[in-house]
């Protein structure tokens, strides 16, 4: 029991496995590392390397608790250089697990075999081998039911192991990586490879040609990496991959940089790529404060907070004062509120944001139509006289009985939102002619495709394309030219709360509500006549146009009689 406990905190799921036998491949000085999984790991891990191995009584020992060659005596834990000194790896993975160990050294003539299953050595015996070691781990907690219970689904898991193996790459580009299952190669990083060329490999070409290299080095400190330039970012912070002494880790000091360095820079919501390795001295550092080696401590964090930000500045340039400074281009969604399926301006230029846009040539604006009943309501909003727009956000007209301020927003949004439950032909789902890939959350990626149903009800098509990976097959017409992939993580984390226990219809209501929200015209957004005349008429099909669907007032009604008196007229 305190060998299972033990191995709780090391091995959470087969993503540890992975990283703790890599680490392991890597302190042993290998070149190249390959690793096999089945099921997401659950079934089967194995991860053959070639570096040094081990002789029979040294991998005899490697499976005693605490018993590690990579730690000689109590200074060292004061310089530790390499990935693992805990020698808790093995022992906690062979507890949990069937484990089968081969391993030979250079010029051996034979290798050696180990056979353990729950911690209990079951062979033991010479055997043909390569250079280097194998590890096989077959039924990862078979003998604790409880801890197998919790593991997520085998796409979630193996996307667990693709996103620790690109970070494992990252630190050593100087080692081929491959990851595969039976079916396929998921990660492929030949070795020895530039930092760019390891970044193309594992996160796109696209990221990586729009990085700026990093680099600077005062004495003790050395930074190094790519970083993308504000012209560029990303819908989600999960491309920000932080190295101390080529050990991946997370740390509030590295992620507040990162912070500071673009704020005024990106539209809100957006992030930046990074990918930064951080060199000091060992003693400068504690990395024993974690017991998977997650999380560092600097003996001087002010000095390194200081430093990193130095460096992140100079790799984008002077932003302030004279010389050349960073515009940063935003690229709204077009605006769509035009009678049908019509669009206004769908595909503003570059450097357009807030102006006004303009009614599609040829096409007329829609005409009058009859209002909808609407209680507490005597007017039809395509009577008013339009006066204009108050900050870009409200819309300024009068009628018989006084001033209306209305919220464009909140308006189009209405409006979208009920084009969308009544499936109207200017919400209709629009197929892509080339579906784009997005990778979301892999905490959230078992509740996307439990709702991928549910999700296209509402408009959002998404096909599972594997581990925390989705094709962005069709959206509602109005949101063609928005930042698909922007909406889909979004929609993600603004649903995923929900929970599986929330009814379909719940997870429906909120999407609607989401694309809805995300589709309409923001504010300050400056509009032209035609276009508010569009917006005003729409609002008068509508059933209910007293408030948005998360419940704001849509529009308010000011007497004359108030703006009278509060001048002292009569």
């Amino acid at each position: 029991m305190a060998a299972q406990i033990a191995a709780g905190e090391v091995i959470l799921r087969p993503a540890a496995v992975v990283k703790e036998l890599v680490e392991n491949s890597l302190d042993a000085g290998a070149r190249a590392v390959t690793v096999e999984i089945e099921e997401g790991g659950r079934a089967r891990i194995r991860v053959v390397d070639d570096g040094w191995g081990m002789t029979p009584q040294e991998a005899r020992l490697s499976l005693e608790r605490h018993a590690t060659n990579k730690l000689r005596d109590e200074a060292d834990l004061l310089n530790i250089t390499t990935l693992g000194f805990r020698g808790e790896a093995l022992p906690s993975i062979s507890a949990v697990s069937r484990l089968t160990l081969i391993t030979c050294p250079p010029g051996a003539t034979a290798g050696f075999k180990l056979t353990v299953v729950a911690g209990a050595l079951q062979e033991s015996s010479p055997w043909a081998a390569a250079s280097g070691t194998q590890v096989e781990v077959a039924e990862l907690f078979f003998n604790t039911p409880a801890r197998r219970k919790f593991l997520k689904s085998k796409e979630a898991e193996q996307a667990h192991i693709v996103e620790t193996m690109r970070h494992l790459a990252l630190g050593y580009p100087e080692v081929h990586f491959t990851l595969k299952t039976p079916a396929r190669v998921l990660l492929n990083a030949p070795g020895p490879q530039e930092l760019p060329a390891r970044v193309a490999a594992l996160y796109g070409s696209e990221v990586a040609a729009r990085m700026l290299p990093v680099a600077l080095g005062t004495g003790s400190l050395q930074v190094s990496g790519l970083l993308t330039d504000p012209d560029f970012s990303l819908a989600s912070a999960r491309f920000q991959v932080f190295l101390v002494n080529r050990r991946v880790v997370q740390d509030r000091i590295l992620g507040a940089v990162l912070k500071a360095t673009f704020a005024g820079l990106l539209p809100r919501g957006r992030h930046p790529a990074a990918v930064l390795h951080l060199l000091l001295p060992a003693p400068d550092l504690d990395v024993n404060v974690h017991p998977a080696k997650a999380e560092v401590r600097f003996a001087d964090p002010g000095r390194v907070y200081a430093f990193l930000l130095a460096a992140l500045r100079q790799a984008l340039g002077p932003l302030s004062g004279a010389g050349p400074r960073y515009t940063v281009t935003l690229q709204p969604e077009a605006p769509s509120f035009a009678a049908e399926t019509s669009l206004l301006d769908p595909a503003p230029a570059p450097g357009a944001w807030g102006m006004p846009p303009s009614w599609p040539q040829g096409q007329p604006a829609p005409a009058p139509r009859a209002a909808a009943p609407q209680l507490g309501r005597t007017f039809r909003f395509q009577d008013l006289s339009v006066i204009g727009q108050l900050k870009n956000t409200y819309i300024l007209a009068q009628g018989a009985d006084g001033l209306i301020l209305i919220d464009q927003h909140a308006a189009h949004e209405r409006i979208l939102y009920e084009s969308l439950k009544a499936r109207e032909p200017s919400a209709v789902r629009q197929a892509l002619l080339f579906p784009k890939v997005v990778e979301v959350p892999l905490t959230q990626a078992d509740w996307v495709r439990e709702h991928l149903a549910v999700l296209a009800q509402a408009g959002l098509e998404l096909s599972d394309f594997g581990g925390a990976s989705f094709l962005i097959t069709a959206v509602p017409a109005f949101l063609a030219h928005a930042d698909l992939e922007a909406v889909v993580i979004e929609a993600v984390e603004a649903l995923s709360p929900l929970k599986s226990a929330a009814s379909p219809q719940a997870v429906q209501e909120q999407t609607l509500q989401f694309m809805a929200c995300r589709g309409a015209i923001k504010a300050g957004d400056a509009l032209k006549d035609e276009a508010i005349r569009a917006l005003l008429a729409q609002l008068d099909d509508l059933q209910v146009s007293s408030h948005c669907p998360h419940g704001r007032p849509l529009w308010r009604l000011i007497p004359y009689g108030e703006i009278h008196q509060s001048f002292r007229r009569k």
